[in-house]
C-alpha cells in the first residue's frame, strides 16, 4: 500500500512539473512576442501618433522621458516641441521603448522630399543622393528667394549657383524648383513628369543633394533642390 502511495505521489509531482514547464514555456514565448508597433517614429509638432503593444492583453503603463517634447496617454503620443523623447510602455514589469523625434512641418517636408527623390533614383537603378550640409544651406536660401522671385536667377541678378558656398567646390550642379504644392510627393511627381527635371533626379552626374522648403507669409510653399558633384 505504501509503494502504491509513493507511486501516486511520484506521478503527481511529474504531472505538476510538466504543467509548470508548460506554463513557463508559454510565458517565455508570449514575452518574446510582446513588442511595440514602432521603436522609433518622427512626428510633426502638433500632430499625434498612436503606439500600441503587440502580443499581450495585459495592462500597459505609458510614460515619457520628456513631457515638454512629447506626451503620451493610453498610447496616443502628442508632439509638443521640437526635440527627442523616449516613450515607454511597461507591461508585466518589462519596459518597451520608442524613440520619438518631433520636427517642424518644414523639416518634415524636407525629409519627405529627399526621401521621394531617392525612391525614384533607386527605382531607376541609381544609388540614393547623399545629403550635404552646404548644399542644404544653399537650397534653403534659394527656397526663400523663390518667394521673392520665382526664377533660376536670384533676386540680386546672379545665377542660382552663386548661392552655393565657395567651400563646396563643385564640378557639376543643377537646381530644381517648384511652388504652391502642399504635398512634397506631388512635387516629385511633377518633376518626374518633365523630361528636363527628371533627368536631374535620375542622373549619374550628381551624387549629393540639398533640399530647401520655405513657407511665406501668405501660406504658400516654395521648394528648391540642388544636386551636385564635387571636383
Amino acid at each position: 500500500m505504501k509503494r502504491k502511495g509513493n507511486k501516486i505521489k511520484t506521478i503527481f509531482f511529474m504531472l505538476f512539473a510538466i504543467c509548470m514547464m508548460t506554463v513557463l514555456l508559454h510565458d517565455s514565448v508570449s514575452a518574446a512576442n510582446v513588442k511595440l508597433n514602432r521603436t522609433q517614429v518622427q512626428i510633426v509638432r502638433g500632430d499625434t501618433y498612436r503606439l500600441y503593444v503587440k502580443g499581450t492583453t495585459a495592462k500597459v503603463k505609458w510614460s515619457s522621458s520628456n513631457v515638454k517634447i512629447a506626451t503620451v496617454s493610453n498610447g496616443k503620443v502628442t508632439a509638443k516641441k521640437k526635440g527627442t523623447a523616449i516613450i515607454y510602455a511597461k507591461v508585466n514589469g518589462k519596459k518597451y521603448a520608442c524613440k520619438v523625434t518631433v520636427v517642424t512641418q518644414q523639416r518634415a517636408y524636407i525629409d519627405t522630399l529627399q526621401k521621394q527623390i531617392n525612391i525614384q533614383r533607386r527605382r531607376y537603378g541609381f544609388s540614393s543622393y547623399d545629403k550635404n550640409s552646404l548644399l542644404q544651406q544653399a537650397a534653403q536660401k534659394r527656397a526663400k528667394e523663390l518667394a521673392e522671385k520665382f526664377s533660376h536667377a536670384r533676386p540680386n541678378g546672379y545665377s542660382w549657383a552663386s548661392a552655393i558656398s565657395m567651400r563646396y567646390n563643385f564640378e557639376k550642379a543643377s537646381e530644381l524648383t517648384a511652388r504652391y504644392y502642399t504635398d512634397p510627393k506631388e512635387v516629385v511627381n511633377a518633376w518626374m513628369s518633365s523630361a528636363s527635371t527628371k533627368a536631374k533626379i535620375i542622373s549619374k552626374r550628381y551624387n549629393e543633394i540639398g533640399v530647401g522648403v520655405y513657407l511665406d507669409e501668405d501660406g504658400y510653399l516654395y521648394y528648391a533642390v540642388i544636386v551636385a558633384r564635387k571636383k
